[in-house]
C-alpha cells in the first residue's frame, strides 16, 4: 500500500472517531467537514464549502475500503504476494536501492568491456600499416572503378574497399565519385577519424608509382577539439545545448538516486516553474539543432553511427515525451493530481503514442529503402561482441522502449520520470556521433546506452513496491512477446490503452498504485486484443500480423548453424543454414538483397604450404579463410542457402590439391555444426518492385533476363526468388499487384552439362502460379558423350533448352525478348566472362539497361 494513501486513511478515521465523540453536532460538524474536504481535495475548498462528490459519499467509500484492507491484513495476506512485497520502500530505503543498483549497473557495464568472443578459426590480429606493397600504375588504378573492384588511392597508398564500400557512412556514391583515382585532398578535407585511416591500411594492395610515396600516410594534426568542433556548427550552438542537458541529466539522476530533492518536489528535484519548462525547452532546442548536420541517408553497416532515419525519430521520440511532461508541468500548477485533470493529461499522453507511430511510419516511409532494416534491431556491434550480450542488448532495447510507452500511457503525475526517459534517445545519437569521428569505440557506445537504459529504469522502480515491480514487469514482457510475434502495433497499443482507461474509470477519481495492481490489466489487454483482431480479420484488409524481417548479416562474423547439406548436381552442393535460437525467435532472415553477397569464414588448410594448386600460396600464413558466396534464398526467409561448387583433390588440372573452402563446407563440417559469415557486401542493384539500379539512375522493369556464367547462377536465382516473393505478397496489397515482375528468362554458361541445376531450382511446385515466368537456357561449352545434340526437355510448368558450344548472338535472340525500356538484362559470373563474352554481344546487339552483380 501506498505510504500516503494510508496516512490519508489512518486520518480520516481519525476524524470519523472525533464526529462521533462531538457533543454539539451541528455546531462541530462545519469545521470537521473543511478539515476532511481540504484532506481529500487540496485547494478545492470554495467559499460555499461545497464539494463534489459529497462528503458522506467519500467518507463512506474511504473507510469501507480502508477497513476491508485493515481486516484482510490482520487476517490473512493476499494469496500469492507476501506482506513484504506489498510494502513501498521508504526513502532511505530508496537511496540505498538506488545507489547500490547504479554502483552495481557501472561496475557489471565496465565488465562487459573486457569480453571477447573470437571465432575459433582466427586470432586477434595487431594492426599493422602496409608494408612490402607493389607499385601500381595510374592505369591499372583506373580499371578498378566500379562497384564490384573498387580501389582508391589515399596520398599515395592504393586500397582496396570494394567489400567496405557498402559500410561507407558517407555512402558508395561518394566513394565512386573518386573511385580508380587519387583522392586525398577530399579525405583530408572531410577530416577523416582514425577509423578510416586504419581502413586504408588495412585493405593497401600497393603504392601508386607516379606518386611521391610517404612513410606513413599524411594527415594534418588530428585532434579530439578538431573532431567535436566542426564546420557546420559554426558558432557550436549545438554543442553548448548538448553539454548544458548532459549537465542536467546527470544532475537530476542523482537527486533522484541519492533522494536529495526538497521539499514540495518531485523525485527529480521538478517544481511546476519556470525552471522546469526552460529544462525541457532546452532538451527539445537540442533535438532540432541535430538538423543543421548532414548525415548519412542509410544507415552505416561498419559501427552504430548517426543517419536520417534515425534522427527523424529521434525528434519524434523526444518531442512525445516533452509534450508528456509539459502535461503533467500543467497538472502539477493547478494543484490537482486527480479526477479530471489526470484523465485529461492520460489522454493527451495517449494520443502522442499514437501520433508518435504515425509519424514515425511516415519517416520511415521517406527515409528508409531496406525493409529488413529497424532502428534498434539491426543496429551494428562491435566485433568480437559475445553472442549472449548482443541478445541482452537487443532485448533490452526493445524492452524499455515498450517500457517507455507503458509509463506513458499510465500517465503518471511527475516531470520526473518523463524528463529522465529522454536521456537514452540524446544519449545514443551523441554516442554514435563520437563512433563516427573514432572518439569512442562501438562497444563504448552501446554500453554506455545500456547504462543510460537500466539507469532510467532504476530511478522509476527504485521506491515502488516489489508487487508493482514484478506485476508491471510481467506486463512489459507480455507486451514485448506479443510485439515479436508480430501482433500489429497499432491494436497492441490500443488494447493497452483501453484496459489504463477502464482502471482510471473503475477507480476514478482516485488513481493509486494498490488499485492498479488489482485491476486486470493483462486480462482487459487480451480481450480487446482479441476483438479487434476479430474485427480486422473479418471487416478491414489491415493485417493482424505484421511481417517483420529484421537482417541478421553485419560486417562483423556472425554465426550460422549448418541445418542440412544436399548434392544437386556432379559438382554442386545446396547448403542450408539456421540463424541461433534467438535470433530466429525473433523472426530474423538474412536481409540480403540481390547484388548482396557475404564471406564465409573457414579454417585454413593450405596454412604453412608454401604453393597450392601449381601456385604460390598467398595465404599461406592466414589462419582462415574468406570466401564469397551469395545467397539463393529470398531476402525474408528464415534461412541462409547457398549453393558451392565443390572442387575435388586431383579433379582436374586446374586445381590438383582441390579447393579448400570448398572442401571444407561441402564434406568435413557436420550438421549442426556452425560456420562465421559477415556482410553485407556488394550494392542493392534490385530496390524492389520491379526497380534496379542501372548507372545510378531507377529503370522500372516487368522483364528481366540474365547471363549467369558458372556458380554465377546464385544471384540470379536469389533475384527471381525475391520476385516471385513480391508475387506472394501482392496478393494481399491488390495496389502492388502491377508492380511485379512478368518475364523472366535465364542463360547458364557452364563447362559440362552435368554442372546444370534441375528445373524445379527455378520453377518449383511451391511456386506454381506466381509471376514471373521463368525460362532457362542452359549452354555447356563441352560436350560430353553421355548427351545429344540440342534437345528441350520440358518440365511440369516451363521448357528448359540444352546447348552444346559458345555464347554467342544467336543463343541470346533465342532466349531474351529484344531490346527495350522495360527490360534489364543482369550478368553475373567471372569478370573474364562478363567484360569479354556478355558485354560486347549485348553492346552490338542494343541492349541498354545492362547490370552486373559480381
Amino acid at each position: 500500500m501506498d505510504p500516503d494513501e494510508t496516512l490519508i486513511k489512518v486520518q480520516l478515521l481519525q476524524t470519523h472517531l472525533d464526529l462521533q465523540k462531538a457533543g454539539d453536532a451541528n455546531s462541530s460538524q462545519r469545521t470537521l467537514e473543511d478539515v476532511v474536504v481540504e484532506m481529500l481535495h487540496p485547494r478545492k475548498l470554495d467559499k460555499n464549502h461545497s464539494v463534489r462528490p459529497t462528503l458522506a459519499s467519500l467518507l463512506g467509500e474511504e473507510l469501507i475500503s480502508f477497513l476491508e484492507q485493515v481486516g484482510t491484513q490482520t487476517s490473512q495476506f493476499p494469496i500469492g504476494w507476501p506482506a513484504w512485497m506489498e510494502i513501498a520502500p521508504t526513502k532511505e530505503q530508496g537511496r540505498i536501492i538506488g545507489i547500490s543498483l547504479s554502483i552495481f549497473l557501472l561496475l557489471f557495464c565496465w565488465w562487459i568491456t573486457t569480453l571477447k568472443e573470437i571465432p575459433p578459426m582466427m586470432r586477434e590480429s595487431k594492426e599493422e600499416g602496409p608494408k612490402d606493397l607493389r607499385p601500381i600504375s595510374a592505369e591499372e588504378l583506373k580499371k578498378h572503378s566500379h562497384q564490384g573492384d573498387l580501389w582508391i588511392a589515399i596520398d599515395g597508398i592504393v586500397a582496396d574497399i570494394t567489400d567496405f564500400a557498402t559500410s561507407h557512412p558517407g555512402g558508395i556514391d561518394l566513394l565512386l565519385q573518386h573511385a580508380g583515382a587519387e583522392a586525398a585532398e577530399p579525405f583530408h578535407d572531410v577530416g577523416h577519424s582514425e577509423f578510416a585511416l586504419e581502413q586504408i591500411k588495412q585493405r593497401a594492395v600497393g603504392v601508386l608509382a607516379a606518386a611521391q610515396v610517404k612513410a606513413e600516410i599524411a594527415i594534418e594534426k588530428d585532434t579530439l577539439t578538431s573532431r567535436i568542433f566542426t564546420k557546420e556548427d559554426p558558432i557550436n550552438a549545438h554543442k553548448v545545448l548538448g553539454f548544458t542537458v548532459l549537465s542536467m541529466y546527470l544532475y537530476r539522476i542523482f537527486v533522484w538516486v541519492c533522494q536529495t530533492e526538497s521539499p514540495g518536489s518531485d523525485y527529480a528535484g521538478f517544481r511546476p516553474d519556470f525552471w522546469a519548462l526552460a529544462s525541457i525547452l532546452t532538451v527539445e532546442g537540442l533535438q532540432l539543432s541535430s538538423f543543421i548536420f548532414t548525415v548519412p541517408k542509410n544507415r552505416p553497416l561498419s559501427g552504430p553511427m548517426i543517419w536520417q532515419e534515425w534522427r527523424a525519430h529521434n525528434l519524434i521520440f523526444v518531442t512525445r515525451l516533452t509534450i508528456c511532461f509539459l502535461g503533467a508541468w500543467v497538472v502539477h500548477r493547478i494543484g490537482s493530481s486527480h479526477g479530471w485533470p489526470a484523465w485529461v493529461q492520460m489522454n493527451v499522453n495517449q494520443l502522442s503514442v499514437f501520433a508518435q507511430m504515425r509519424l514515425a511510419d511516415l519517416a520511415t516511409a521517406w527515409l528508409r529503402d531496406d525493409t529488413h532494416e529497424t532502428l534498434v534491431s539491426t543496429m551494428p556491434y562491435w566485433e568480437h561482441c559475445p553472442k549472449w550480450v548482443e541478445s541482452m542488448f537487443r532485448t533490452w532495447y526493445s524492452l524499455s522502449q515498450i517500457y517507455t510507452t507503458l509509463v506513458i500511457m499510465m500517465a503518471g503525475p511527475g516531470m520526473d520520470l518523463y524528463f529522465v526517459m529522454i536521456l537514452p534517445y540524446q544519449l545514443y545519437s551523441v554516442l554514435m556521433t563520437f563512433v563516427r569521428k573514432g572518439i569512442i569505440s562501438s562497444r563504448t557506445c552501446h554500453v554506455t546506452y545500456f547504462w543510460s537504459l537500466w539507469q532510467s529504469w532504476i530511478c522509476g522502480f527504485m521506491l515502488r513496491s516489489a508487487r508493482m515491480f514484478f506485476q508491471l514487469q510481467a506486463i512489459n514482457i507480455a507486451v514485448y512477446c506479443t510485439r515479436v510475434y508480430g501482433l500489429n502495433k497499432y491494436v497492441l497499443w490500443i488494447g493497452v490503452c483501453i484496459s489504463f482507461q477502464l482502471y482510471n474509470f473503475q477507480s476514478w477519481p482516485y488513481r493509486t498504485e494498490t488499485k492498479l495492481l488489482e485491476f486486470p490489466l493483462f486480462s482487459v489487454m487480451v480481450l480487446v486484443w482479441l476483438i479487434l483482431a476479430l474485427g480486422l480479420k473479418f471487416f478491414s484488409s489491415v493485417p493482424v500480423f505484421d511481417s517483420r524481417h529484421a537482417r541478421y548479416v553485419e560486417a562483423r562474423p556472425k554465426r550460422l548453424i549448418l541445418r542440412s547439406r544436399t548434392q544437386v548436381s556432379s559438382s554442386l552442393y545446396h547448403l542450408k543454414f539456421d540463424f541461433p535460437w534467438f535470433f530466429r525467435w525473433q523472426g530474423y532472415s538474412s536481409g540480403l538483397q540481390p547484388g548482396q553477397h557475404v564471406k564465409l569464414l573457414c579454417q585454413n588448410s593450405s596454412q604453412g604450404m608454401a604453393n597450392w594448386n601449381g601456385h604460390a600460396n598467398l595465404e599461406v600464413d592466414r589462419d582462415y579463410l574468406s570466401r564469397s558466396y551469395t545467397p539463393i534464398n529470398s531476402s525474408k526467409e528464415p534461412t541462409v542457402d547457398f549453393i558451392v561448387k565443390f572442387y575435388p583433390e586431383k579433379g582436374s588440372e586446374a586445381f590438383p590439391d582441390g579447393g579448400r573452402a570448398s572442401r571444407k563446407l561441402c564434406m568435413e563440417i557436420k550438421e549442426g555444426s556452425e560456420v562465421w559469415l559477415s556482410g553485407p557486401h556488394g550494392s542493392k542493384v534490385y530496390r524492389g518492385n520491379g526497380n534496379f539500379m542501372v548507372d545510378g539512375k531507377v529503370v522500372k522493369a516487368s522483364r528481366c533476363c540474365a547471363l549467369a556464367g558458372g556458380s554465377g547462377i546464385t544471384p540470379v536465382l536469389s533475384l527471381l526468388r525475391q520476385c516471385r516473393e513480391e508475387c506472394r505478397s501482392s496478393f494481399a496489397k491488390p495496389d502492388v499487384h502491377a508492380d511485379v515482375m512478368k518475364e523472366f528468362a535465364v542463360v547458364h554458361a557452364m563447362r559440362e552439362m552435368d554442372e546444370r541445376l534441375q528445373a524445379d531450382w527455378y520453377n518449383p511446385e511451391t511456386e506454381i502460379g506466381l509471376a514471373p515466368r521463368c525460362s532457362v537456357h542452359n549452354l555447356a561449352s563441352a560436350e560430353s558423350e553421355s548427351q545429344g545434340p540440342l534437345k528441350r526437355q520440358t518440365s511440369h510448368r516451363e521448357g528448359m533448352a540444352y546447348t552444346y558450344g559458345r555464347l554467342s548472338k544467336e543463343v541470346i535472340l533465342d532466349s531474351f525478348p529484344p531490346p527495350a525500356d522495360d527490360l534489364v538484362v543482369v550478368l553475373c559470373g567471372p569478370k573474364g566472362f562478363v567484360d569479354e563474352a556478355c558485354l560486347p554481344l549485348l553492346q552490338e546487339l542494343k541492349y541498354t539497361n545492362v547490370i552486373t552483380m559480381w
